[in-house]
């Protein structure tokens, strides 16, 4: 903090010592508030001097004559009403002399009354009537407001010529009843007694031609309701119709099928049964020579095996005697063993042949008895097929029978279906008729509601007209007794000339001011006073540096630096405030509370010059072209010349965030006067816009220091452009970059080799592809407005946004440059140097 004091008194004792910068310092304060005070005054009142602006009048009007309004010169009387109006720099002149003076700019406009003006106004009595118009000529190039304000008087003009002719014949009309008042009343009375009568009648006419409406419309109500039954009636009859025919040819596909089936199935059974009788016959032959064979056949092998077995059973019985005597031989002993052991073993195995041949014979007579069983079994089937066969044959003359009736059933079906196709076409015939009778009634309901509808339209007129009737038979009788009482006597004594002035003009506007403002001056006074202010803190950024130097100073800190110098910045501001302010007040603008004038003067020059502070401290000689840029957006974008709904969409979408927007309704609050918290609640906005810009600005001061100064290096070495020269954050080298080159010197070397080597051999091509780039992006927004000029105001925004991001690209680029460079500067550093450089700290180096 006390380096902060130093930095403020140190300036302040080099201003008080130098008496040449005071010259700089009142004009620093004086320069801009001649801004706002020149605007206010040349804008005090400006619409009082509208006399000046001069508009040639042509009067080439010939008159006219009515039986209303007698001889008529609409064109004269323009020219002498003009004359004496000094609303406008009116010059009556002749045609030629009007189109050179307009064309030459010594007049704005042209106004001509044609030859046939007047004609056309009387036209409106004697017709056919013409539209009487007026020629208004006008030079747009001379003024922005010139054609507004003639246009307004062109307006005035017109309005003029109606006023005028409504006067005329409102002037003629009570003149001449005036004139002829005691002979209407005499007409009256005559009149008023055969008009009584004859109202009378014409009345009664009318209210039995309403009586007779009335029937009429009755039986017409009642007639709708039987023809909407009989629309039912015949509605449910088609449908009944139309499920008939749906029937009838669902019994005409079901015929079509059964004689379909029909014919298949006798051609099938036909040929059945030709085939089945054929093959019965030549089966049952077949089969019983097939019986008759296979019985001759069992009954001779049935013989041949009986024979056979009886002789294999002779053998059988002769071997087993053999056998017998053999086993008794040996049993006897006689034989020694040695010649008995081989005659048992042969004995032994004979019989076992003998055994095995038993059991043929044995199995013989079982097939033997087989035999003949199958031979009772193929006679018992020989008769049951003869029994079949019979039965077959009484089968089969009777599906003879059968097939002779099918043609005659394919007959009948065929005469069900022709019926039924002849009833289903009759069916669709009557459907057609129904449905024509349908629409048919439709269109009688149609007419019944049309008729309805006329008559009751017809009712209602004839209502009205009896009214009217009575009504005018009342005006009548009152006009006869006003005649009699001598009312109309008193039409002699209208003043016409008062009347005509009332039908000229028979209203008036009362207006009543809300927040009313003593002139336009007063009213322009907050746009212009809030672009002073501005302008004061753009040229305090331009004439006092916003770097502070060390010289004399120990350890100066960014943020002390920027506090430091701010604060004799805001002196200077709030100086330009008091200035502009009190000026204000002494050329009469109005205020309400003109303290709060003065003290909202201040506050917003300090908003204002926080927020250019910071974006000059941040960005150099960049900062300061967005506060110029910022600057021309804001007049039109802040509602100071027009209301803000009158602007493109582009002004409407940043009007809330533009300082001016706050600025400017702040100070009309004070003006005009106060409504609720709306002075709080602008002031408020801005102050918060102020705030954040002047942290954003002091956070960014640090951050973009080595970006601001390669900017600055870039410009000093072109020589022409005025640089600030940057004070760096303590030794411009990264602590990080210092930590890696004191641990590892060779490997952070190599590090930034690799991070540059992209840049450093692609440097001249990335460069020109962002100017390129850059290039491209205006032609295709100078494109884009041409096809789209009514987004003229969008891509100017767009333009001047492109701008920014192509010179920030260029920035970036340049920078991340130099700071490789730096880098592969600070590994060539010594320890001793590297420690001394991580030592330095946040101090400001110059």
């Amino acid at each position: 903090m006390n380096t902060i004091w130093t930095i403020l008194t140190r300036d302040l004792r080099r201003i008080a010592g130098t008496p040449k910068v005071w010259i700089v310092v009142v004009g620093v304060m004086i320069l801009p508030a001649l801004y706002a005070w020149f605007n206010i005054a040349a804008f005090w009142d400006p619409y009082g001097n509208t006399s000046n602006i001069a508009i040639a009048v042509v009067n080439e009007d010939e008159g006219a004559n009515s039986e209303l309004t007698g001889p008529l010169d609409v064109g004269e009387q323009l020219v002498s009403q003009l004359e004496q109006n000094d609303g406008l720099g009116w010059q009556v002149m002749d045609r030629a002399a009007a189109d050179d003076a307009v064309r030459s700019g010594d007049v704005y406009a042209t106004i001509i009354v044609p030859e046939d003006f007047s004609a056309g106004i009387v036209s409106i009595f004697d017709p056919p009537y013409t539209q009487p118009a007026l020629i208004y000529q006008v030079n747009e190039k001379l003024s922005a407001i010139g054609p507004q304000i003639t246009n307004q008087g062109a307006s005035g003009v017109d309005t003029q010529i109606n006023s005028t002719l409504k006067q005329v014949v409102a002037e003629a009309v009570t003149t001449e009843l005036s004139n002829s008042g005691g002979e209407l009343g005499d007409r009256l009375e005559s009149a008023g007694t055969n008009a009584e009568g004859g109202f009378a009648e014409a009345a009664g006419t009318v209210a039995d031609a309403q009586a007779e409406i009335q029937r009429i419309q009755a039986s017409l109500n009642g007639a709708d309701p039987a023809i909407a039954a009989a629309q039912d009636s015949l509605r449910s009859a088609d449908t009944t119709l139309a499920d008939a025919q749906d029937t009838l040819v669902r019994v005409q596909s079901i015929m079509t099928d059964v004689q379909r089936e029909t014919t298949k199935f006798a051609d099938t059974a036909t040929e059945a049964y030709v085939e089945g009788t054929t093959s019965l016959a030549d089966g049952t032959v077949e089969a019983n020579n097939a019986v008759t064979s296979v019985t001759g056949e069992l009954q001779r092998a049935s013989a041949g095996i009986d024979s056979a077995t009886r002789e294999a059973q002779n053998v059988v019985g002769q071997t087993g005697a053999a056998i017998d005597q053999v086993q008794g031989l040996l049993d006897s002993g006689i034989l020694s063993p040695a010649a008995a052991a081989p005659l048992q073993e042969a004995l032994t195995g004979l019989q076992d042949r003998n055994a095995t041949s038993q059991q043929l014979v044995d199995d013989l007579g079982a097939l033997n008895s087989d035999a003949a069983a199958t031979t009772a079994a193929v006679d018992d089937a020989a008769q049951a097929l003869a029994d079949a066969t019979v039965d077959t044959r009484d089968s089969a003359r009777g599906v003879q029978e059968t097939l002779r009736g099918l043609p005659a059933l394919n007959a009948a079906v065929n005469r069900v279906n022709t019926t039924a196709g002849s009833f289903a076409g009759t069916l669709s015939g009557q459907q057609i008729i129904l449905r024509e009778s349908v629409s048919l009634l439709d269109g009688v309901r149609t007419q019944i509601d049309s008729s309805t509808a006329v008559l009751a339209s017809f009712g209602e007129d004839l209502a009205g007209i009896e009214d009217s009737l009575g009504t005018a038979q009342s005006d009548v009788a009152l006009l006869t007794s006003a005649s009699q009482d001598g009312v109309l006597r008193e039409v002699d004594s209208l003043d016409s000339a008062s009347i005509s002035r009332f039908f000229a003009s028979p209203t008036e506007v009362t207006e009543n001011a809300v927040f009313p403002v003593n002139s336009y001056g007063s009213q322009m006074a907050a746009l212009f006073t809030n672009l002073s202010l501005w302008v004061g803190a753009f040229m305090i950024m331009l004439i006092f540096r916003t770097e502070v130097e060390t010289a004399g100073l120990r350890r100066v800190t960014v943020s002390g630096a920027y506090l430091g110098r701010y604060l004799l910045l805001g002196l200077l501001a709030v100086g330009q405030g008091l200035v502009v302010a009190v000026g204000d007040l002494l050329l009469g603008v109005q205020t309400v509370n003109a303290p709060v004038f003065v003290l909202s003067c201040v506050i917003i020059g300090q908003a204002y010059l926080a927020i250019v502070y910071g974006l000059v401290s941040a960005l150099g000689n960049m900062g300061t072209v967005i506060a110029v840029v910022l600057a021309f957006i804001q007049i039109p974008g802040a509602s100071g010349l027009y209301p803000i709904e009158m602007t493109p969409d582009f002004f409407q979408a940043i009007y809330p965030l533009l300082p001016f927007t706050h600025g400017i309704n702040a100070l009309r609050e004070t003006i005009g006067g106060f409504y609720g918290h709306h002075y709080l609640l602008q002031l408020a906005i801005l102050m918060l816009m102020g705030v954040v810009a002047f942290f954003t600005g002091m956070v960014a001061r640090r951050g973009l220091s080595s970006v601001k100064r390669t900017v600055n290096a870039q410009l000093a070495e072109g020589g022409l452009v005025i640089s600030d020269q940057v004070q760096v954050v303590g030794s411009g080298y990264r602590l990080v970059d210092i930590v890696h080159a004191l641990r590892d010197r060779d490997e952070f070397r190599d590090s930034v080799d690799r991070r540059w080597k992209t840049l450093r051999d692609h440097y001249s091509t990335i460069l020109r592809s962002i100017i390129a780039f850059g290039v491209l992006g205006v032609v295709l927004l100078g494109g884009l407005a041409g096809l789209f000029p009514e987004q003229k105001t969008v891509l100017f925004g767009l333009l001047c946004l492109w701008f920014l991001l192509l010179a920030g690209g260029i920035a970036f680029t340049e920078y991340t440059r130099l700071s490789f460079a730096r880098a592969r500067e600070l590994a060539e550093l010594s320890e001793s140097e590297l420690r001394a450089s991580a030592r330095e700290g946040n101090e400001v180096k110059a």
